[in-house]
């Protein structure tokens, strides 16, 4: 099994205690050091126990100590690799590739089954570019029966939360680094209110990802330009191209069997 910490974090996190949060945060923070060290030695670290370590890394879903450790290293080598020795175009390519594998890795039924059951589903993006997408996707939505309702800036979701979504809607927030300070309070407001949300954000741990019902992730690199970091939209288009695929693979076996 070789799935980046981040997202099994973000998988797993209502699963995982305060005493396990403390400990990942040690992990995430000094990969390089505890791919290297035995089961003993981070417990000794992290001020725990082995039987806490291994609880834990079972929750994460692997088999033990042993395959955590492997797939630490596994993700170290990945980010070993030279990003100046890849070409502009390259870099691109494996960006989708990456984002296609992380979308397959993603138990996606109940992300499915979530847009079928909901009365009205709302969409927000923090950002320009995230708002394409979502406008793209709410047009591709339109055909099958469902018809997504855009919300154009935070005063808009800050509404809806205060005087509009019910249990039965589900709430689309797709976000670049998922860590969207000034959404910050609307977010904890949707959770005590249990409105079920979809966090669509870029491949890491971030805030919005650990509060949302459902996640999913797209890899997108920044390349440098001129002293400025150049991000593609290309990946988040692909994530919600693929959610609108399985999407409509469901409706139209779903409309077979009745």
């Amino acid at each position: 099994m070789v799935l980046e910490l981040e997202a099994l974090i973000n998988a797993h996190y209502h699963e995982l205690s305060e005493n396990d949060l403390q400990i990942l945060a040690y992990i995430v923070k000094n990969k390089e050091s505890v791919h290297k060290m035995t089961i003993m030695e981070v417990a000794k670290l992290t001020l725990t126990s082995k039987s806490t370590i291994l609880r834990l890394t079972k929750k994460l879903g692997f088999s033990g100590y042993s395959e955590f450790k492997y797939s630490l290293r596994h993700e170290k080598n990945k980010e070993a690799t030279n990003l100046n020795e890849i070409k502009y175009m390259d870099l691109l390519s494996k960006d989708i590739e990456a984002t296609n594998k992380l979308f397959h890795q993603t138990d996606i039924e109940p992300i499915v089954l979530a847009l079928q059951q909901a009365d009205r589903i709302f969409c927000y993006g923090t950002g320009w570019g995230q708002r394409d997408v979502l406008s793209s996707f709410r047009r591709s939505m339109v055909p099958l029966g469902k018809f997504p309702i855009e919300l154009p800036s935070l005063t808009e979701l800050e509404m809806a939360t205060n005087n509009s979504l019910t249990l039965n809607d589900l709430v689309v927030v797709v976000s670049l680094s998922g860590d969207i300070i000034e959404a910050e309070n609307l977010m904890n407001l949707l959770v005590l209110k249990q409105i079920p949300i979809l966090s669509i954000t870029s491949f890491r741990n971030n805030n919005m990802a650990s509060k949302a019902t459902f996640n999913l992730y797209f890899q997108t690199t920044p390349v440098m330009i001129k002293s400025e970091e150049i991000y593609s939209f290309l990946p988040l288009y692909v994530t919600m191209d693929l959610l609108h695929r399985v999407y409509a693979d469901y409706t139209m076996t779903k409309n077979k069997e009745e």
